[in-house]
C-alpha cells in the first residue's frame, strides 16, 4: 500500500476567450483534443504576477497581437500528462477578446469560435470527463 503524502502537480493558467456568444477552442496538435489557451507557470515565474504569466502563454500559444481584458478566476480541473507523468492543476480565467489576429503556435492544428450553447461538445472533445464536466458546469450559469 503507498504512503498518503501531499500530490504533486505542474501548475498551469488557462483563459476561457470569449467574443460575443462564442468561445475560443484550440485543437491541439498531439491527440486532436480541444484545449483553452495558456499553459503552465515555468520555474523561472514563482514570483511573476499570474496576469504576466497568462500574457507570456497568450503571445506563445495565439499570437502576440491578440488583446483581451482579463477577469477573474471561473473553475479549476486536474489533467494527467503521460509525457511528463505528472498531474497539472489547471486554473481557468474569464477574459473577452478585443481584438488581434489569432496565430497558432506549433502545440495547435487550428482554432474555433464555438458557442457552447449550440455546439455539441462531447467528453471525448477533451483530455478526460472532469475538464468536460468544469466547461459544462460554467457554460450552464453562463450562457
Amino acid at each position: 500500500m503507498m504512503k498518503r503524502d501531499f500530490g504533486v502537480f505542474h501548475v498551469a493558467l488557462k483563459v476561457l476567450l470569449r467574443k460575443g456568444n462564442e468561445v475560443l477552442f484550440l485543437r491541439t496538435s498531439d491527440v486532436g483534443r480541444l484545449d483553452l489557451p495558456g499553459g503552465r507557470i515555468d520555474n523561472i515565474e514563482m514570483q511573476t504576477p499570474l496576469e504576466k504569466i497568462i500574457a507570456r502563454e497568450i503571445g506563445e500559444e495565439i499570437g502576440p497581437t491578440v488583446k483581451y481584458k482579463l477577469s477573474k478566476p471561473v473553475f479549476q480541473f486536474r489533467r494527467y500528462v503521460p509525457a511528463r507523468k505528472i498531474y497539472n492543476f489547471l486554473t481557468v480565467y474569464e477574459a473577452v477578446f478585443l481584438s488581434g489576429r489569432i496565430r497558432l503556435s506549433s502545440e495547435h492544428t487550428s482554432y474555433h469560435w464555438i458557442n457552447p450553447s449550440v455546439s455539441r461538445l462531447s467528453v471525448k472533445d477533451f483530455y478526460n470527463k472532469e475538464e468536460y464536466s468544469a466547461l459544462m458546469r460554467y457554460f450552464k450559469t453562463h450562457a
